[in-house]
């Protein structure tokens, strides 16, 4: 511990209006470790302490506060004489690895209190927004361990969560070796946003409509929302959470059911080899939603109370490293860009068949395909002339409790976070989250199929449960 605080200095770190319009949340994943071979030295305590605030080294943004300066002016403040140390608790459980295993990893069977930071970011007991939270669970009797890990969204997106465990892999690894002075021979990571503007194509096109039209309306509500604090802020959020009681579950989408997707489709979309899994599972999982909300609601698609014109926001977000040229650049910050659009309720409501999914699908052609540098050049002008309208695609979604957020890209794999004993049994989201989400990550099987993690409110879940389409294609892992 002495030797990172001694590493830490003081600097203050910019962040960008890409970073603050994903700020509301946290990425919480939880990492299931089985000790095999029943060793007494399976991962042990000190060394998973110590490799990780070597670990903290590489990334010292870990080590400051969130401080904004007017309206939508934000950045990570270090103060080396006073750090905002990272969270890092160990706890032992009675329960034992094999009755998580054979409980399918179901978050009933979890021990309590994994969670030590929630779905939202805000302040922990001791009054700080902590910018990293680990948990680390020791399992009856040795018989394996799981680690959370959580960062606020302010800091980072999924792929640099991800860096943050690779990272943390490697070097334990080489401390496990006594090779720890080959850490300085790894890649050093960038946390400036400047690469952001320096590398924006000279091109432009039009953002969409919706799009710019969220981002550019101001109204009383978004704009207090930008001013107060990031700790009331979150506080609001989080109690807003809270209240909605909202259900999630996760779903495996095999390479089989994709298969049999494309070929229901064909005869309307010949080139439906073409269509990505990603944009597949967009279609197929606004229309469930979608269709849920509405029996929910006690209606039909046809009884009238819809109007024809009706809309159903929803914003699609996607990960632009590849069109901003920086993915190998090793990058720590956000470079998530969201589209919103917003397709005919009516027509999303209708029941799901070839006909009616093909329509869909090209629904969102435009939605999905019109990715290039060019566009992501004009959002980030946009919204970067813009410090306050972070806050106003939230203040608009919350307003319809039928808005839906897509995340289009699949999280990394996590299952190459091995410190050393194989890679982990599982990996999980933490179940509270925002209503109406949708989350891809890499299937436990790495080979076949997405694993997708969906919320809504509970009695839109219900129906979701029991949509004949969706379930014939998502299966319920728990």
């Amino acid at each position: 511990m002495e030797e990172y605080v001694n590493s830490i200095k003081s600097q203050i770190i910019p962040l960008s209006v890409i970073d603050t319009q994903g700020s509301f949340s946290n990425i919480p994943f939880v990492f299931f470790y089985e000790n095999k071979e029943n060793s007494d030295d399976f991962m042990p305590s000190e060394k998973l302490h110590n490799s990780f605030f070597r670990t903290m080294q590489c990334f010292p943004v870990f080590a400051g506060r969130i401080n904004s300066t007017g309206i939508g002016n934000v950045s990570v403040v270090v103060d080396a004489n006073d750090i905002n140390t990272p969270e890092y608790i160990e706890d032992t459980s009675n329960i034992p690895f094999s009755r998580l295993k054979d409980a399918g990893f179901n978050w009933s069977a979890w021990p309590k209190g994994v969670a030590t930071a929630g779905p939202m970011t805000c302040a922990g007991v001791d009054g700080e927004i902590k910018l990293i939270n680990v948990h680390v669970i020791r399992l009856k009797n040795n018989s394996g361990l799981l680690i959370y890990l959580s960062i606020p969204h302010y800091i980072l997106d999924g792929e640099g969560h991800m860096e943050v465990m690779r990272r943390w892999c490697q070097i334990y690894r080489l401390m496990d070796s006594g090779r720890l002075s080959a850490v300085d021979e790894l890649p050093v990571y960038t946390f400036d946003r400047a690469i952001l503007q320096q590398n924006l194509s000279d091109k432009r096109s039009p953002v969409d409509s919706m799009t710019y039209k969220t981002f550019t309306e101001s109204s009383y509500l978004s704009e207090w929302f930008a001013w107060i604090s990031p700790k009331l802020r979150g506080y609001i959020l989080s109690k807003a959470i809270e209240l909605q009681h909202t259900e999630a579950h996760l779903f495996h989408v095999s390479n089989k059911s994709f298969a049999s997707l494309r070929e229901l489709l064909r005869s309307y979309i010949p080139d439906i080899d073409t269509v990505s899994v990603n944009q597949l599972l967009l279609s197929l999982a606004t229309k469930t939603l979608a269709q849920s909300q509405m029996v929910a609601d006690g209606r039909t698609f046809d009884d009238g109370v819809v109007a024809d014109d009706a809309l159903l926001p929803v914003a699609v977000i996607f990960e632009t490293r590849e069109q901003l040229g920086i993915e190998n650049t090793k990058y720590i910050g956000n470079v998530l860009m969201p589209k919103i659009t917003t397709p005919s309720m009516k027509k999303l409501e209708t029941p799901t068949n070839a006909e009616s999914l093909a329509s869909t699908l090209s629904t969102f052609n435009d939605t999905v395909n019109n990715i290039g540098p060019p566009l992501v050049a004009s959002h980030i002008e946009m919204v970067s002339n813009r410090p306050s309208c972070f806050t106003r695609p939230i203040t608009r979604f919350v307003r319809s409790k039928t808005a839906m957020s897509f995340v289009y890209d699949v999280m990394p794999d996590m299952y190459v976070a091995d410190f050393g004993n194989g890679r982990p049994e599982w990996v999980s989201p933490i179940q509270p989250f925002r209503a109406n989400a949708v989350l891809l990550l890499t299937s436990h099987d790495t080979t076949d199929g997405v694993d997708v993690f969906m919320t809504a409110f509970p009695k839109v879940m219900k129906e979701v449960l029991r949509n004949e389409f969706w379930t014939s294609i998502a299966k319920i892992i728990y």
